[in-house]
């Protein structure tokens, strides 16, 4: 009987998802394996020639299967990177994308005093973690309509030793916030669903078959949902209080408009991704 080594599985494994047409062979095939035996990439590479027992290539074997049939990795291995922040993420909650990144980092360049700040729509809780990771004197409220993503998202507040500093409440959009005592904010957070129901077809199938739809699709022009914020999000934001939002990537033409159009805000910014796609929609009161 063959004894598998570390690189031969890597090598094996590579050329199977390359016939598969998964997208990124080898980074795939090195990220379950290194899952798998609890190993960095890194440390994948210092054991090369470790032989792998029957044991793992059961297990080994089944994420293959699982991949191969466009399961994501985040949600084979239940980790995504975010900010430097490892979060635990599954079939719960939309898995966190490097885009979204660009907003965590735009706030954080724009306020450094403490302020009260909202994370609508917060999913697994990467938005605001990250800001009870960076900012621990903020005041941080996020809300989403899933409780199953808010059961995800207080899981990572835990881990990162976040959760006395953040509150989570259940409900649709801005609505669990009108409980509150004080209610106005100085930020006004969302990576909301923006993909149009129009383009199912052009997405991958990791993410149309298996990323959660709520999270993903608001109408036809995928507008659903920023339109709503865009035109609640004034009532709940102080004096100079800011909004900003993700978008996708040919939405910022119609967004700008919707802002122009409420007369309650008076300038707006877009930031564009590593990409160059103007990726974040910056509204100011």
């Amino acid at each position: 009987m063959k004894t598998w080594r570390v690189i031969d599985l890597i090598e094996w494994t590579t050329e199977y998802f390359e016939r598969h047409e998964i997208p990124t062979p080898r980074l795939d095939a090195e990220l379950l394996l290194g899952h798998l035996l609890q190993k960095s990439r890194l440390q994948l590479y210092l054991s090369f020639e470790m032989p792998v027992f029957q044991g793992a290539l059961s297990k080994f074997r089944e994420l293959i299967k699982r991949r191969i049939a466009h399961t994501p990795v985040s949600y084979l291995t239940n980790h995504k990177e975010f900010m430097s922040l490892d979060f635990y993420v599954d079939s719960r909650v939309l898995i966190p994308r490097p885009e979204t990144e660009i907003l965590v980092e735009t706030v954080l360049q724009h306020q450094r005093e403490p302020c009260r700040f909202v994370d609508i729509g917060t999913g697994c809780g990467a938005i605001a973690i990250s800001f009870g990771h960076h900012r621990p004197d903020w005041e941080l409220i996020a809300t989403d309509f899933s409780t199953d993503a808010l059961e995800v998202a207080q899981q990572n507040a835990l881990t990162h030793n976040c959760a006395d500093r953040l509150t989570f409440l259940q409900g649709d959009l801005f609505e669990p916030l009108q409980e509150l005592p004080n209610s106005r904010f100085d930020w006004i957070a969302s990576n909301p669903p923006y993909v149009g129901t129009n383009e199912v077809s052009t997405l991958p199938l990791d993410v149309r078959e298996h990323e959660p739809e709520i999270a993903l699709f608001a109408g036809a022009d995928g507008l659903d949902i920023i339109r709503r914020i865009v035109t609640d999000a004034p009532q709940f934001l102080n004096s100079e209080g800011k909004l900003i939002l993700e978008i996708g990537y040919n939405q910022s033409h119609p967004v700008q408009d919707l802002i122009k159009s409420q007369p309650a805000y008076k300038h707006c910014e877009v930031i564009k991704d590593y990409a160059g796609i103007e990726r974040v929609v910056l509204a100011s009161l």
